[in-house]
């Protein structure tokens, strides 16, 4: 080819171009950012090529991103070669060899002949090498501009391909993250072949139904080759829940727990089903983790589905100004039984239904479960009772282990003990979680950056516990421990007597009442000693008056100024340093929605059937001070929850239980309390084989960390203790 010199006025303009072009590809990575590998290279090819004024330009991105490599090119319309893409990669050969060797020689020797000059350009990308191949007929090419141009170019892309492989494994992450995804996992057949050991494989027909609402016991279906619809049957039809396609599987949170089922399947493909019963299906998830993990994380979130639904086999029919209505959707809502709740006040026609059929607002609410179970102000363990959450409760073994309450270190010592064989029962007076269950958010508790709310603590840790195959009794009050022989006898609020080899204590404590008002008066009308999104419905716009200095009142504060108005805080001390964590002080501090009032405490209530009105005192200055307010949250002071151990156990002066070195070595009437040669276990009781782990016990530390760590090393010494029988 014939040498030709530029016009340096021309060159300039083209330098000028270049650096526009430069410009704008500097802002690339911008537009770059979400888009996928081969757009990126496209567009770079496609600003090269214009910037450069190329004569071919050709990409070749290695397989960086899990898919076929990226080739591309671009011919001028009067370039003098004629190559497909394939050709290119062809005469290329290995385009990573041939950019390690510094040459291309096959292409490069073909192309000289033609007097176009070619050059490579590397991407980088995680290691990954993606080669740039660029040709043109100009004399000189490439220029330094050009080079710098070349450089530039060829780092930008890289930073847009870096972006879009983070962005693509986000992607995956996410697709593998995503709730529906996990809510309704498909098994690859070496995953159902794993499961087939545990089950029977059966043929089923179209139209048979596998489980009604209401049924105690029900398989776990492994799905072959057969598609089920869910349903939910209600008094207007059925409601679709799903539809489960083969190698899919049946059950929710409540499968694991042996509780009744709230949704009927029926068949409408027939084919074969894998049918796993509930004691091997605990025993396939203890044996299996990662297929447990897939398993217990689809029962979960199909359980919370079923409750942000309201897909549940229970209805409340109830007023939002009752307190048993109240006591009744926190009992469900603790207990994670998803449910629908009627609000008499906003519906009419229940109403004048409920009128109609003489139903007497004491009465109120009216639950109806199961099609068929209809019941008027039932209490919290009559509703548990109708709708089986005790169903698998034999009260006729004799058990390793009783634990009693379910906070977080009662579960803590489930989970463990189950875990390590212990035939382990849990007997819990409400809802799992204890008074830590009633927190709208944990901020400080190890592994939990955001915070957890006490609520998915606990049914967390319930599943948990289930899964290992601890049984949990429900709304059971234990009212007496018969202590004169062994296995020790603890008795329910219903007479029901349970036996036990050992017994972990961890009933907790609650918050003391106020002496200078009357709170019962308005128990369920106003007054609260927890604050969960349930309460914070009520407070919406309102505003509401926390009483308490510690990290729970703290907590309950900050969450309820996202609902209320206003929220006044009531503490009898005059710092908050002493009792409250740093970061929870520094949250009300800052927060224009939350009024500290140090060294008040309450001093009147007023209104008739409700709260309405709330007094409090300066104790400095004497100056009262009043608020129209319906909600008063009480969370100060704690008192244990141990009169039924009275004369039983040793206890502090304040009713909470001795253990280890703090036993006293004698009784008043200077009476032998320890009965064994051995001295008592660090958490042991005066009561050989008894044992307290958290707010119960004397001495600990309240926080919820303390207390799952009370309760796992609580099972290290129920073994001993066993061992000793």
């Amino acid at each position: 080819m014939e040498e030709q010199l530029e016009d340096p006025a021309q060159e300039i303009k083209r330098l000028r171009r270049c650096i526009n072009d430069l410009t704008s590809l500097l802002a690339l990575p911008a537009i770059w950012r979400g888009s996928e590998p081969s757009q990126i290279v496209q567009t770079l090819l496609d600003v090269l090529f214009r910037m450069l004024s190329l004569d071919f330009a050709y990409a070749r991105l290695s397989d960086a991103f899990g898919v076929m490599p990226v080739e591309i090119l671009r011919v001028a319309e009067d370039s003098k070669i004629n190559l497909s893409a394939q050709e290119v990669r062809t005469m290329l050969g290995d385009p990573l060899a041939a950019y390690s060797q510094g040459s291309l020689p096959q292409i490069r020797n073909q192309l000289a002949v033609e007097g176009i000059a070619i050059v490579p350009a590397q991407l980088g990308v995680h290691g990954e090498i993606g080669v740039i191949v660029l040709g043109s007929n100009r004399i000189g090419f490439p220029e330094k501009t050009e080079s710098l141009l070349l450089s530039v170019a060829a780092n930008e892309a890289s930073i847009g391909l870096q972006e879009a492989r983070l962005l693509s494994e986000q992607k995956r992450i996410s697709a593998e993250l995503n709730a529906k995804n996990q809510m309704w996992p498909v098994l690859t057949e070496a995953e159902i072949d794993r499961a087939r050991p545990y089950g029977r494989v059966r043929r089923v027909e179209i139209g048979e139904i596998l489980y009604r609402p209401g049924e105690v016991g029900r398989p776990c279906f492994i799905l072959l080759s057969v598609s089920l619809e869910i349903v939910q049957p209600t008094i207007n039809g059925e409601r679709l829940v799903t539809i489960l396609r083969p190698g899919m599987f049946t059950g929710e949170a409540g499968t694991i727990a042996g509780q009744r089922t709230v949704v009927q399947a029926r068949v409408i493909q027939a084919g074969e089903i894998l049918e796993v019963r509930p004691e091997d299906l605990r025993t396939f998830v203890a044996h299996d983790a990662s297929l447990s993990e897939i398993l217990l994380r689809a029962f979960m979130l199909r359980r919370l589905m079923l409750i942000d639904r309201q897909l549940g086999n229970v209805v409340v029919i109830g007023s939002r100004h009752s307190a048993d209505t109240l006591r009744l959707r926190e009992f469900l809502s603790r207990n994670g039984h998803p449910f629908s709740y009627i609000d008499l006040d906003m519906d009419d026609a229940y109403r004048n239904l409920l009128d109609r059929f003489g139903i007497a607002v004491s009465e109120i609410p009216i639950v109806i479960g199961n099609g068929t179970m209809v019941l008027r102000n039932p209490s919290t363990s009559q509703l548990a009772d109708s709708l089986g959450l005790n169903d698998n409760i034999d009260n006729s073994s004799l058990h390793d282990l009783i634990i009693v309450g379910a906070g977080p270190a009662g579960l803590a010592a489930a989970v463990y003990a189950a875990s390590e064989g212990i035939d382990t029962l849990v007997i819990e007076s409400h809802a799992p979680g204890g008074q830590a269950g009633s927190s709208s958010k944990i901020e400080n508790y190890l592994g939990f950056p955001t915070g957890v709310s006490g609520q998915e603590l606990a049914t967390s840790a319930t599943k948990q516990a289930q899964k290992f195959g601890a049984k949990m009794a429900l709304a059971r009050a234990i009212v007496q421990l018969r202590c004169q022989h062994r296995p020790y006898e603890l008795v329910m609020n219903d007479g029901t007597v349970f036996f036990a080899r050992t017994i972990v204590i961890a009933t907790g404590a609650y918050y003391k009442k106020p002496t200078a008002v009357n709170l019962d008066r308005f128990v369920g009308h106003g007054i609260h000693y927890g604050a969960t999104f349930l309460e914070a419905q009520l407070c919406e716009g309102e505003e509401v008056i926390v009483v308490g200095g510690g990290n729970s009142a703290g907590q309950a504060a900050v969450f309820l100024s996202q609902h209320a108005r206003k929220v006044y805080m009531l503490v009898r001390a005059a710092t908050l340093s002493e009792s409250m964590s740093h970061y929870l002080i520094a949250r009300i501090s800052g927060n224009p929605s939350i009024e500290l009032l140090c060294n008040s405490e309450l001093a009147d209530l007023g209104g008739e059937s409700a709260l309405e009105k709330v007094s409090w005192v300066n104790k400095l200055n004497g100056e009262v001070r009043s608020v129209k307010a319906h909600h008063l949250f009480i969370m100060a002071g704690a008192s244990p929850n141990t009169s039924w151990l009275r004369g039983r156990v040793a206890l502090d002066e304040k009713g909470f239980i001795l253990t280890g070195r703090d036993l006293p070595v004698v009784d008043p009437d200077r009476s032998p309390l320890w009965p064994l040669s051995r001295p008592p276990f660090m958490l042991e009781s005066s009561l050989p084989g008894v044992f307290a782990v958290g707010d119960v016990r004397a001495g600990s530390v309240k926080r919820v960390a303390s207390a799952v760590g009370e309760g796992a090393i609580s099972v290290s010494m129920v073994h001993r203790a066993l061992a000793e029988l």
